[in-house]
């Protein structure tokens, strides 16, 4: 099963990575991204359709010599300004109205679908809905399949494999695409405006590869 676990680890480490670089940006938590750069590059991702906003988010990350202008503008485009916010990284903007307790009614119920995947909260200060927390709950989710793959356990590859399509249906698919026209809208430039295109192209690719996967036979 090597070529359906490198293809698990791949795919788990470029969802930690976009998490990861979704979050403030730290000097630790950029030598972590420097580190997996080179981890992917190797990975050839040249073979799918995300390949160029990788390559563009790539360079853009090998280009960047101090954090300043990226702390600069994390906030000026996910932070909260005297205008709001202008893209908002958490899934219950875009999916429920504020009033009535809908967002925490939303995030309750996101917390029970982690905990029946085996997650629970790793007490980071990112809420259940924030991009980089779903990136990471689907980084988990390949993990899981490549774990399975790697132990020749099909079934249990496969159930991931339908972890990832549900989440990926019910939740990444519908808001990322609205989460990155906002960015845009905001002139998301440089580091965060590749980054965006490559978190974009990344998912929807990822909710039609998963989905058509699930839909065929696996091999055993």
């Amino acid at each position: 099963m090597t070529e359906w676990s490198d293809e698990a680890r791949t795919r788990q480490g470029l969802y930690r990575f976009i998490g990861v670089a979704l979050r403030p940006p730290e000097s630790e938590r950029h030598e972590l991204l420097a580190a997996a750069v080179e981890f992917l590059d190797d990975r050839d991702l040249d073979r799918y359709p995300y390949a160029m906003a990788w390559r563009r988010f790539r360079d853009e990350f090998r280009s960047v010599d101090t954090l300043e202008p990226l702390e600069i503008e994390y906030v000026r485009l996910f932070g909260v300004g005297m205008g709001g916010t202008p893209a908002t990284p958490t899934e219950s903007f875009y999916r429920v109205p504020a009033r009535d307790g809908g967002i925490a009614d939303f995030v309750s119920k996101l917390q029970i679908e982690y905990r029946s995947m085996g997650l629970a909260s790793n007490g980071t200060a990112e809420s259940p809905d924030h991009i980089s927390t779903e990136l990471e709950v689907m980084s988990y989710l390949c993990g899981v399949e490549a774990d399975a793959w790697e132990t020749d356990q099909s079934r249990e590859a496969t159930g991931a494999l339908r972890d990832q399509a549900r989440f990926l249906g019910s939740h990444l698919v519908i808001w990322v695409p609205t989460f990155a026209g906002r960015a845009r809208s905001a002139d998301a430039f440089g580091f965060y405006g590749r980054l965006i295109d490559l978190l974009h192209a990344y998912v929807i690719h990822e909710g039609d590869f998963v989905r058509s996967i699930v839909k065929r036979s696996i091999p055993a």
